[in-house]
């Protein structure tokens, strides 16, 4: 078995909030530890996109980090399949097991 890590920065919030809008309000509504948070998207729901991007600025940025890695958690299958396929078109016959994602506070020492 082989691990591979991935390190993703800059992600474009606003962007993605368009199709990840309902993912989130899944995730954090099952949530009761970050009631703020599940309120605040709860709330976006019914409201435009622009409402809901305005609303994500004020976030700090570990709740921004939770968001991605929600979202990513959420495509895991989606995302290992698009590696496994990509690595074939490669002519790199493999399969890719697993796909973990998790916020990080910080770079890793390694």
């Amino acid at each position: 078995m082989i691990d591979i890590r991935i390190s993703v920065s800059d992600v474009d919030y606003e962007a993605a909030l368009d199709t990840l809008l309902p993912v989130l309000v899944e995730h954090f509504s099952k949530k009761t530890e970050n009631s703020f948070l599940s309120s605040l998207l709860l709330k976006t729901k019914g409201i435009s996109v622009i409402a809901a991007k305005a609303a994500l600025k004020t976030l700090p940025q570990e709740m921004k980090d939770e968001l991605a890695e929600a979202c990513l958690n959420y495509y895991k299958e989606d995302i290992a399949r698009m590696l496994t396929e990509m690595a074939e078109q490669k002519g790199i016959a493999l399969k890719i097991e697993s796909v973990e994602v998790a916020a990080k506070d910080g770079l890793e020492s390694q």
